[in-house]
């Protein structure tokens, strides 16, 4: 009896223990991604967007964002966004039309494929295993909500291991799930504070539906 409860006691301790260090090492990558994507300035991303209801797709899209700090700007193949931090313009090549609006801080993360870098340090447990996407190999770093009231259910985030870059991230808030597959990724970049406003003098005849 004294045996069975040595040996279930010392499985306990060595389990706790690697579940430890697998959260710990799951937050250090992290911190080094996040540290490394700071570095990087202002980025350009090239990207592609799925939604999945299990194992189907519903829905799609590609883009291109460009991000500097809070500011960004977005084209895709619908629609054009530039967000100065404060204003937002979203224009729409199909009706000509050009809506203005000051989105909350929320409501512009909920769009950013970077959002998980403010949100893992709380909240969540987290493990880490090494793996293989796209003929490279990476960490692949799992989240899991603590509280069930939390908007983000799950997180899968990808990193390649060679460079510290995310290449994909998933995102469960309900039964659905985000997929964001990091196509291309580009730092350093000059961008000026006009390239993330809505250059008026190319759109003479726009319609404009000023909403703030």
């Amino acid at each position: 009896m004294k045996r069975i409860t040595f040996l279930f006691f010392l499985h306990f301790f060595i389990s706790s223990f690697l579940h430890f260090s697998f959260a710990q090492d799951a937050m250090k990558i992290l911190d080094i991604t996040a540290d490394h994507i700071r570095k990087a300035g202002n980025v350009k991303i090239e990207y592609k967007a799925s939604i999945f209801a299990g194992a189907t797709e519903k829905a799609s899209s590609t883009g291109t964002m460009w991000l500097q700090e809070s500011k960004m700007k977005l084209e895709t193949e619908d629609i054009t966004t530039w967000y100065n931090g404060k204003t937002r313009w979203c224009f729409v090549p199909v009706s000509n039309e050009v809506n203005i609006d000051e989105p909350s801080r929320k409501e512009m993360a909920a769009i950013n494929p970077y959002t998980f870098m403010g949100i893992y340090k709380k909240g969540f447990k987290m493990t880490v295993k090494e793996t293989v996407l796209r003929d490279e190999a990476v960490y692949e770093v799992y989240l899991k909500a603590r509280y069930a009231k939390m908007d983000v259910k799950e997180v899968y985030v990808d990193i390649r291991k060679s460079d510290y870059q995310p290449l994909c991230i998933r995102v469960r808030e309900d039964n659905d799930w985000q997929r964001v597959s990091i196509l291309s990724f580009k730092g350093n970049l000059q961008l000026s504070d006009d390239f993330f406003n809505f250059p008026e003098k190319d759109y003479p005849d726009v319609l404009k539906n000023d909403m703030r």
